[in-house]
């Protein structure tokens, strides 16, 4: 069983699916993991894909952080690009948790997302997008 030490060397990630305006202009957020409360927001336009996923999140983001830290473990869901082949042959060299399919619910970074998501403002622009998720998290960091 595991304890309060043992989660806390688990790294939780994930990236929330935004509709700007009144069209279907999906805009994914991740939030690059940090030690601290200093986060970057990272905006991604278009479909997300296994190599998209690797290149423009795991290996500039995730891997580095991992590699920062002894005996980290590194969560996310199921979602296709996750667990995509080349993903998976990223992630082979760090230690990963395994996560039981469809139960987005047991990732605490879910949670803040669904709660970010019912207090955003109505946004038509990227910029209007990044900016108010960023408040909203800044929010969240200093109340939690």
């Amino acid at each position: 069983m595991w304890n309060v030490t043992d989660w806390q060397k688990v790294v939780f990630s994930d990236e929330y699916r935004f509709v700007l305006g009144t069209d279907d202009n999906r805009v994914r957020v991740w939030r690059r993991p940090a030690l601290d409360n200093r986060f970057t927001l990272i905006v991604m336009r278009g479909t997300l894909m296994g190599q998209r996923y690797v290149d423009d999140i795991l290996r500039p983001h995730v891997g580095p952080f991992l590699n920062g830290l002894s005996g980290a473990i590194f969560q996310q869901d199921n979602a296709r690009p996750h667990t995509a082949r080349v993903s998976q042959d990223f992630l082979r060299h760090f230690q990963t948790l395994p996560w039981p399919a469809r139960f987005p619910d047991l990732s605490p970074v879910e949670h803040v997302w669904d709660h970010l998501k019912r207090q955003m403002p109505s946004c038509h622009s990227v910029h209007d997008l990044e900016l108010a998720v960023q408040d909203l998290w800044a929010i969240h960091l200093r109340t939690t």
